[in-house]
Protein backbone atom coordinates (compact mmCIF):
# COMPACT_ATOMS: atom_id res chain seq x y z
CA UNK A 1 0.00 0.00 0.00
CA UNK A 2 1.33 3.51 -1.23
CA UNK A 3 1.31 6.62 1.73
CA UNK A 4 1.40 9.71 0.23
CA UNK A 5 3.93 11.63 2.44
CA UNK A 6 2.74 15.87 2.77
CA UNK A 7 5.71 18.24 3.59
CA UNK A 8 4.44 19.59 6.69
CA UNK A 9 7.11 21.77 7.38
CA UNK A 10 5.82 25.57 8.12
CA UNK A 11 8.62 28.28 7.79
CA UNK A 12 8.66 31.31 10.49
CA UNK A 13 7.72 33.45 7.41
CA UNK A 14 4.15 31.63 6.18
CA UNK A 15 3.88 31.94 10.41
CA UNK A 16 4.38 35.75 10.26
CA UNK A 17 2.21 35.95 7.40
CA UNK A 18 -0.18 33.73 8.19
CA UNK A 19 -0.82 36.73 11.74
CA UNK A 20 -0.23 39.13 9.33
CA UNK A 21 -3.48 38.24 7.52
CA UNK A 22 -5.07 37.28 10.85
CA UNK A 23 -4.62 40.77 12.41
CA UNK A 24 -5.66 42.35 8.64
CA UNK A 25 -8.84 40.79 9.13
CA UNK A 26 -9.44 41.57 12.68
CA UNK A 27 -9.05 45.22 12.10
CA UNK A 28 -11.30 45.24 9.25
CA UNK A 29 -13.85 43.66 10.99
CA UNK A 30 -13.55 46.17 14.01
CA UNK A 31 -13.41 48.85 11.69
CA UNK A 32 -16.80 47.31 9.97
CA UNK A 33 -18.57 46.85 13.37
CA UNK A 34 -17.21 50.62 14.22
CA UNK A 35 -18.61 51.99 11.35
CA UNK A 36 -21.74 50.43 11.69
CA UNK A 37 -22.26 51.50 15.19
CA UNK A 38 -21.30 54.77 14.38
CA UNK A 39 -23.95 55.27 11.09
CA UNK A 40 -26.53 54.02 13.75
CA UNK A 41 -25.97 56.30 16.28
CA UNK A 42 -25.81 59.27 13.62
CA UNK A 43 -29.15 58.18 12.62
CA UNK A 44 -30.23 58.98 15.80
CA UNK A 45 -29.76 62.84 15.64
CA UNK A 46 -32.43 64.25 13.10
CA UNK A 47 -35.49 62.68 15.29
CA UNK A 48 -34.14 65.66 18.18
CA UNK A 49 -34.33 68.14 15.74
CA UNK A 50 -37.08 71.55 16.00
CA UNK A 51 -37.35 74.71 15.83
CA UNK A 52 -39.09 76.66 19.35
CA UNK A 53 -39.03 80.21 20.32
CA UNK A 54 -39.64 81.02 24.13
CA UNK A 55 -40.28 84.99 25.07
CA UNK A 56 -40.03 85.95 28.94
CA UNK A 57 -40.44 89.66 29.08
CA UNK A 58 -38.96 91.41 26.17
CA UNK A 59 -35.95 87.98 25.95
CA UNK A 60 -36.08 85.21 22.94
CA UNK A 61 -35.60 82.43 23.10
CA UNK A 62 -34.80 80.35 20.09
CA UNK A 63 -34.01 76.49 20.47
CA UNK A 64 -33.26 73.39 18.05
CA UNK A 65 -33.21 70.87 19.85
CA UNK A 66 -35.85 68.70 21.40
CA UNK A 67 -35.96 65.98 23.75
CA UNK A 68 -38.78 64.58 25.61
CA UNK A 69 -39.64 62.48 28.91
CA UNK A 70 -42.09 60.93 30.86
CA UNK A 71 -41.75 59.62 34.78
CA UNK A 72 -44.68 59.38 37.32
CA UNK A 73 -45.67 62.60 38.74
CA UNK A 74 -43.88 63.65 42.39
CA UNK A 75 -46.91 65.70 43.42
CA UNK A 76 -50.35 64.50 41.79
CA UNK A 77 -50.36 60.43 42.20
CA UNK A 78 -52.05 58.71 39.38
CA UNK A 79 -50.49 61.02 36.77
CA UNK A 80 -47.29 61.41 35.02
CA UNK A 81 -44.87 64.47 33.61
CA UNK A 82 -44.13 64.48 30.24
CA UNK A 83 -41.15 66.73 30.42
CA UNK A 84 -40.26 68.54 26.96
CA UNK A 85 -36.59 69.78 26.79
CA UNK A 86 -35.79 72.57 24.41
CA UNK A 87 -32.02 73.27 23.76
CA UNK A 88 -29.93 76.16 21.71
CA UNK A 89 -27.30 73.67 20.41
CA UNK A 90 -27.61 69.78 19.01
CA UNK A 91 -26.71 66.84 20.68
CA UNK A 92 -23.97 64.38 19.77
CA UNK A 93 -24.27 60.96 19.45
CA UNK A 94 -23.74 60.41 23.20
CA UNK A 95 -26.35 62.70 24.06
CA UNK A 96 -28.69 61.15 21.20
CA UNK A 97 -28.13 57.24 22.78
CA UNK A 98 -28.26 59.16 26.62
CA UNK A 99 -31.36 60.39 25.61
CA UNK A 100 -33.41 57.61 24.32
CA UNK A 101 -32.59 55.66 27.74
CA UNK A 102 -34.80 58.86 29.06
CA UNK A 103 -31.40 60.99 30.27
CA UNK A 104 -30.58 64.57 29.42
CA UNK A 105 -27.79 64.51 32.07
CA UNK A 106 -25.35 65.03 29.30
CA UNK A 107 -27.02 67.47 27.43
CA UNK A 108 -27.79 69.75 30.56
CA UNK A 109 -23.96 69.90 31.56
CA UNK A 110 -23.19 71.35 28.29
CA UNK A 111 -25.74 73.85 28.83
CA UNK A 112 -24.71 74.73 32.23
CA UNK A 113 -20.96 75.15 30.87
CA UNK A 114 -22.58 78.15 29.29
CA UNK A 115 -22.79 79.54 32.86
CA UNK A 116 -19.99 82.18 32.20
CA UNK A 117 -21.60 83.66 29.56
CA UNK A 118 -25.01 84.51 31.72
CA UNK A 119 -26.86 85.80 28.38
CA UNK A 120 -25.60 82.77 26.26
CA UNK A 121 -26.63 80.87 29.35
CA UNK A 122 -30.23 82.53 29.86
CA UNK A 123 -31.07 81.70 26.60
CA UNK A 124 -30.10 78.30 25.63
CA UNK A 125 -32.47 75.97 28.04
CA UNK A 126 -36.09 75.54 27.86
CA UNK A 127 -38.75 73.21 29.85
CA UNK A 128 -42.06 72.00 29.06
CA UNK A 129 -43.94 69.91 31.52
CA UNK A 130 -47.17 68.33 30.77
CA UNK A 131 -49.12 67.08 33.56
CA UNK A 132 -51.04 64.24 32.28
CA UNK A 133 -53.76 61.30 34.02
CA UNK A 134 -53.82 57.76 32.87
CA UNK A 135 -55.78 58.58 29.86
CA UNK A 136 -52.74 60.98 28.66
CA UNK A 137 -54.92 64.22 28.79
CA UNK A 138 -53.39 67.74 29.79
CA UNK A 139 -54.17 69.03 33.26
CA UNK A 140 -51.69 71.67 33.82
CA UNK A 141 -48.59 72.91 31.79
CA UNK A 142 -45.57 74.42 33.15
CA UNK A 143 -42.85 76.46 31.85
CA UNK A 144 -39.14 76.82 32.63
CA UNK A 145 -36.50 78.88 31.47
CA UNK A 146 -33.59 80.29 33.46
CA UNK A 147 -34.29 82.09 36.32
CA UNK A 148 -38.08 81.95 35.78
CA UNK A 149 -40.67 79.13 35.95
CA UNK A 150 -44.78 79.12 35.94
CA UNK A 151 -47.54 77.61 35.43
CA UNK A 152 -49.08 78.14 31.97
CA UNK A 153 -52.12 76.75 31.93
CA UNK A 154 -54.55 74.63 34.42
CA UNK A 155 -58.03 75.93 34.04
CA UNK A 156 -59.80 74.04 31.22
CA UNK A 157 -60.14 77.78 29.09
CA UNK A 158 -56.17 77.73 29.49
CA UNK A 159 -55.58 73.97 29.07
CA UNK A 160 -58.06 74.49 25.66
CA UNK A 161 -55.82 77.62 24.43
CA UNK A 162 -52.76 76.19 25.32
CA UNK A 163 -52.25 73.47 22.25
CA UNK A 164 -53.26 73.47 19.00
CA UNK A 165 -52.31 70.02 18.59
CA UNK A 166 -51.74 67.53 21.19
CA UNK A 167 -51.46 64.11 21.13
CA UNK A 168 -49.80 61.15 23.21
CA UNK A 169 -49.77 57.56 22.95
CA UNK A 170 -47.02 57.16 26.09
CA UNK A 171 -44.28 56.38 23.58
CA UNK A 172 -44.71 59.52 20.73
CA UNK A 173 -45.66 62.89 21.58
CA UNK A 174 -47.13 65.78 18.56
CA UNK A 175 -47.25 68.95 20.07
CA UNK A 176 -47.88 71.96 18.27
CA UNK A 177 -48.27 74.95 20.82
CA UNK A 178 -48.47 79.34 20.44
CA UNK A 179 -49.54 81.15 22.67
CA UNK A 180 -48.34 83.83 25.41
CA UNK A 181 -49.27 83.65 29.27
CA UNK A 182 -49.16 86.72 32.24
CA UNK A 183 -47.03 85.00 35.34
CA UNK A 184 -47.49 85.57 38.85
CA UNK A 185 -49.16 89.27 40.04
CA UNK A 186 -48.91 90.55 36.35
CA UNK A 187 -45.52 91.75 36.02
CA UNK A 188 -44.15 88.95 33.61
CA UNK A 189 -45.36 88.13 30.51
CA UNK A 190 -44.17 84.38 28.45
CA UNK A 191 -45.07 83.45 24.93
CA UNK A 192 -43.64 79.98 23.35
CA UNK A 193 -44.20 78.85 19.73
CA UNK A 194 -43.51 75.13 19.63
CA UNK A 195 -44.14 72.48 16.96
CA UNK A 196 -42.57 69.01 18.15
CA UNK A 197 -43.55 65.18 17.08
CA UNK A 198 -40.86 63.45 19.15
CA UNK A 199 -40.38 59.62 20.67
CA UNK A 200 -40.85 59.91 24.61
CA UNK A 201 -38.45 58.13 26.78
CA UNK A 202 -39.19 56.66 30.00
CA UNK A 203 -36.92 58.93 32.30
CA UNK A 204 -33.90 57.86 33.96
CA UNK A 205 -34.08 57.57 38.02
CA UNK A 206 -31.39 59.20 39.78
CA UNK A 207 -30.44 56.84 42.93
Amino acid sequence: MLYWQHDCHITREDRFVKRRIRHAALVLFVALVATQHASAQAALLPRFNTRATFVVDRDSLSLITVIATVEPSRTAPGHSWVRVYFYAFPPDTIDAVLATRGSVASMDRKWQSTSVDPREYNRSRAVLQLTVDNDDKVSQVDLSVPGHACTVASTPQELNAFAQRYAFDGKQLSLAAKGAYVCGSGKQTVAWSVEVDTPVARAEVVR
